[in-house]
């Protein structure tokens, strides 16, 4: 996982020029080996095996986290947490690679011609309607939950709370309206359907709840 997420920053453009400018966090197979060298070396000893081994993948992760860390431009390093955290997420199971790729594009794939206008166009952008169009129509986790199926409809049928909620300065931190026990009761996926909510809906709010995502899956 980690040797991967080392790898993918090479991916990264520059935000401005749009310019790719990831040749500057090349790392090698070699350099991670040397990382995993000191890992084994260094961590805790433990037993049983099995132990032993879970000490050595915390160790790595943290290691590799910090050495690339090191290297990167400020802008970078939030992104490389979070690319950390949900990979580590879907090899454990939690979520899945068609999850992440709904949090990367949500409704940008979506047509506004051929969709049904919003209900709510006096204070919900277009682009956000399709974003809420995209997110109940698509299933989530492993097991396909389509949690948010009615969610056009819940922001009908209950518009004030959800226009207090969108409107306000810091909307990450409250309830997402109607979901609030359903995503307390989802212990693996819960948090990342709220971060999910809130980059559909309040996109200029991401990065703080993706802070605070992060914190709560890895600590």
């Amino acid at each position: 996982v980690m040797y991967f997420c080392m790898v993918d920053m090479t991916l990264v453009s520059n935000p401005i020029t749009l310019q790719p400018n990831g040749w500057m966090y090349n790392c090698s197979l070699l350099q991670f080996l040397d990382q995993f060298d000191l890992s084994v070396a260094e961590s805790e000893k433990a037993q049983p095996t099995s132990k032993r081994v879970d000490k050595i993948i915390e160790f790595l992760t943290y290691r590799v986290y910090r050495y690339m860390n090191r290297g990167l431009f400020e802008r970078d390093k939030l992104m490389f947490k979070l690319m950390v955290t949900m990979k580590i997420m879907v090899v454990s199971g939690k979520i899945t690679a068609s999850d992440v790729s709904t949090f990367l594009k949500v409704g940008s794939s979506l047509d506004p011609k051929t969709e049904r206008a919003c209900p709510q166009s006096r204070w919900m952008p277009q682009r956000v309607w399709m974003n809420v169009l995209q997110l109940s129509r698509t299933p989530f986790g492993p097991e396909g939950l389509h949690i948010f199926r009615e969610l056009p409809d819940h922001i009908a049928r209950s518009e004030q709370a959800w226009r207090q909620w969108y409107d306000d300065n810091e909307p990450e931190n409250l309830g997402i309206p109607d979901y609030r026990e359903r995503l307390a009761m989802e212990r693996e996926l819960g948090q990342f359907l709220h971060l999910l909510v809130v980059r559909a809906l309040r996109e200029d709010r991401t990065s703080i709840a993706v802070a605070t995502f992060i914190q709560g899956q890895l600590g």
